[in-house]
């Protein structure tokens, strides 16, 4: 009776062993969730200046520059968002420090674009961001910040 105790306590050890590591989220995936971070599926996740935890963080929108005379960049920008808008300016992205470029600015306002005032931006709002900066004309996405 000992040894049939004994085996039982093992074997469930094991088995209840076996699921924590099978189950266990991946160390990394824990540590994103933990720091709030998120990446782009489609890389260039570093033109992004700030955080997705952050993301929100601004004056009620966020800035990138394009060219200004280039067509096909302006449609590739506004069929992302239809709330986008450009124009001439220099902005926090300061697009007036080369010339030719259009200040773009994509807004965003709780509880439109954000899960909430000055947190991240909804997952719809992020999976624009990260379709923007596959753009090679696009060189980093900035918070607006007016001061």
């Amino acid at each position: 009776m000992t040894r049939t105790v004994s085996l039982v306590v093992v074997l469930a050890a094991c088995s209840n062993h076996a699921d924590v590591h099978v189950d266990a989220p991946r160390a990394d995936a824990a540590a994103d969730a933990a720091s709030g971070s998120k990446v782009c599926a489609t890389g260039h996740t570093e033109k992004l200046k700030f955080t997705y935890a952050a993301s929100c963080g601004n004056d009620g929108g966020v800035e990138f520059c394009i060219p200004a005379n280039d067509a096909s960049t302006i449609d590739a920008v506004t069929a992302v968002s239809s709330t986008i808008t450009c124009n001439a300016g220099g902005g926090r992205a300061m697009c007036n420090a080369t010339p030719g470029l259009l200040l773009c600015s994509y807004p965003t306002s709780y509880p439109g674009e954000c899960t909430t005032q000055y947190g991240a931006m909804t997952d719809k709002v992020w999976a624009d961001m990260c379709q923007l900066v596959t753009l090679p004309q696009i060189t980093e996405i900035v918070p607006t910040i007016l001061e």
